[in-house]
């Protein structure tokens, strides 16, 4: 074979292969339960939310919490928020500052397989995200947490 038969094969090869894309829907579930933040005229003065690209996913029995840090800075707002890829769950987030303490929410809502939080950390520090699947169409249910700050 020369050099251009073998070129259009492996194109024409290549072409055939399946797609290697992976959607997490319960990740574009919490990003569309963010929209109407992320989309909102901020208050004068304020700087939009802002979606941060990291994210956290897992995979929960459901009423047992999964439980992860990260760092809150002091004079930021952010927006927790979770989905689940069952449409038919129901699931929950809330924070906990680092001696384990619930953080008062600004905001909250809860919709079925979406929910969010809004919180004001008074203090810089470690705080703890938990999320908890509260029922599903079947014992364990896939969830996503996406994040946005100003």
């Amino acid at each position: 074979m020369n050099r251009p038969t073998k070129i259009c094969a492996l194109a024409l090869a290549l072409s055939l292969a399946p797609a290697a894309a992976i959607v997490d829907d319960a990740r574009s579930f919490a990003i569309e339960a963010a929209l109407p933040v992320l989309d909102a005229k901020p208050p004068e003065g304020k700087a939009p939310f802002v979606i941060r690209d990291a994210w956290w996913k897992g995979d929960a029995v459901v009423k047992k919490p999964k439980i992860f840090r990260h760092q809150l800075f002091k004079r930021n707002e952010y927006w927790f928020w979770a989905a689940s890829d069952d449409t038919s769950a129901t699931i929950s987030i809330a924070i906990y500052d680092s001696t384990g303490k619930l953080v008062k929410p600004e905001k909250r809502f809860s919709k079925g397989y979406t929910a969010g939080v809004k919180v004001v950390p008074e203090v810089t520090g470690t705080y703890f995200i938990r999320v908890v699947v509260e029922s599903a169409s079947s014992d364990r249910a896939h969830w996503a947490v996406v994040y946005g700050y100003r």
